[in-house]
């Protein structure tokens, strides 16, 4: 009862938000097309303009939240259809938790790349007029989660659509997105105060409907899958999510700028996730250490965790087989989802034993290059090599290297420029010669490994770089170690 009483009023607050953001707009009419009766301010021609400008910027941004909230369809997320013929079984799982929560069967199951599952309807006017149903589910997340946990995720999300959910929740929760759209979207200052206040007020009252909603899909949840799977689902769809992010930042999109991709960029996640899974979840947080945003519809993991405690427990059999089961041609799903993701054509697939080599030679080639240039400068060379750098070195000419290196920069950070820019011109010089090879590591950077399997002494050179007395003995062990010094930076990249 509680919870319908706020549903009433916080519909009641989102007729209030327009009359208020209409009167506005009016009361900013009267006083652009006043001849100064009103306002003084409003008398002269810039003042009329910033007036009126607001107010039809105000009235544009309603009438635009207000039609894309009831009236737009948005467009299905990019990724693969799958056809109950494709997926019998996840169809069949879909179906039976639709009827198990007392929701309306999707007409459609979309796998698409990214750390969720959800079920969304192309509804129209609040949710009132139901529209093509979806159950979006993310791959990284399959590759992660038990048929179990799968279950779990679904029914709570298939819960919202449940007929248990009242009209009248239903419309308050489709009015808190309009009020918090509608303040979010305007920038004049002065009514972007007086309209995000509203919406905290209005936002302050529905929390309730909303959480409440979120609290009883858990409990659907429940109900299907257990606790328990309930509760580790919810722990690890934030591991999988940071894991997702922390792939695609340092192995994927790196590797895309320089354009290359992995031949199987899922499989490459799931070894990721298979030998940093504790690592990454050590770097996750249950309980985000700040403060969630004020229009933040979902409560904290943690807490919705805390509320399962008290939720009763139920008997089930447990499925405990990997999701990735319930898609029968996992390769071929997997090779059109990639292939439906990047929109250039230019791209050169390789498998990770191979791209994160040529990667990491890049890497360690575009360091060296801006030395390798600095070092023909100095020494009216047309190119420069790891010979001429130590040269260099030897007469200690360290300085001059690092202001060419980077001029402007004070003495500290050219010495790092230098002293990174050296490291790469060993690490390229070591593979261009045949002495080391770069080994794929998903805890970390690609390892450089001599012939020996032994990581290459970088720091070891370094130091025996930085002295001109010593320079002698760092050409003395790069020759030890099978690296050549002369025309390093003319080798190529190996393939």
């Amino acid at each position: 009862m509680k919870t319908t009483l706020r549903a009433v009023l916080s519909i009641v607050l989102l007729i209030g938000f327009y009359v208020l953001a209409l009167g506005l707009v009016a009361t900013l009419g009267m006083l652009g097309f006043g001849r100064g009766s009103y306002l003084d301010i409003g008398g002269t021609t810039a003042a009329r303009a910033l007036i009126l400008g607001s107010a039809f910027m105000l009235l544009f941004t309603l009438v635009y939240i207000l039609g894309w909230v009831l009236l737009v369809r948005p467009s299905p997320p990019a990724g693969v259809r799958l056809t109950p013929e494709q997926a019998p079984e996840l169809w069949r799982i879909v179906r039976d938790l639709a009827a198990r929560v007392a929701a309306r069967e999707p007409d459609e199951v979309r796998l698409v790349a990214g750390a969720s599952a959800a079920v969304t309807d192309d509804a129209r006017l609040l949710g009132l007029i139901p529209g093509r149903r979806r159950v979006i589910l993310g791959l990284p997340l399959l590759q992660a989660y038990t048929v179990d946990q799968l279950q779990a995720v679904l029914a709570h999300e298939m819960g919202h659509f449940s007929r248990r959910h009242t009209t009248t929740m239903l419309l308050a929760h489709g009015g808190r997105t309009m009020v918090v759209e509608t303040a979010r979207h305007i920038n004049l200052f002065l009514l972007r105060g007086l309209l995000t206040g509203y919406a905290r007020l209005h936002v302050a009252v529905e929390q309730a409907v909303s959480w409440q909603m979120e609290y009883q899909a858990d409990r659907y949840a429940v109900a299907v899958a257990g606790r328990d799977t309930m509760v580790s689902a919810l722990r690890e769809i934030r591991v999988v999510a940071t894991g997702w992010d922390e792939y695609l930042e340092h192995h994927v999109n790196p590797a895309y700028d320089r354009g290359h991709l992995p031949e199987d960029l899922f499989g490459g996640f799931a070894a990721y996730l298979a030998e940093c899974r504790e690592e990454i979840r050590e770097r996750s947080v249950e309980v985000a250490t700040t403060e969630s945003a004020w229009w933040e519809s979902h409560p904290p993991i943690g807490e919705r965790i805390a509320a399962l405690r008290f939720v009763p427990d139920v008997p089930v059999i447990l499925d405990g087989r990997p999701a990735t089961v319930l898609l029968p041609d996992l390769d071929a799903t997997s090779g059109e989802l990639q292939a439906a993701l990047f929109e250039r054509t230019d791209i050169g697939l390789l498998p990770w034993d191979r791209l994160a080599p040529i990667l990491a030679h890049q890497f360690a080639r575009d360091l060296a290059d801006p030395l390798h240039r600095a070092a023909a400068r100095l020494t009216g060379r047309a190119d420069a090599d790891l010979d001429q750098l130590l040269d260099l070195f030897a007469a200690d000419r360290y300085a001059d290297l690092a202001r060419e290196l980077g001029p402007g920069t004070d003495a500290e950070e050219g010495l790092k420029a230098l002293t990174a820019a050296f490291e790469g011109a060993v690490e390229a010089a070591a593979v261009d010669s045949g002495a080391a090879a770069w080994r794929l590591s998903w805890t970390g950077p690609p390892e450089l490994l001599t012939a020996d399997g032994e990581p290459l002494p970088l720091g070891e050179l370094v130091d025996l770089a930085a002295d001109p007395a010593t320079v002698p003995a760092a050409r003395e062990r790069l020759a030890a170690l099978g690296i050549r010094v002369a025309a390093a930076s003319a080798s190529p990249a190996p393939a």
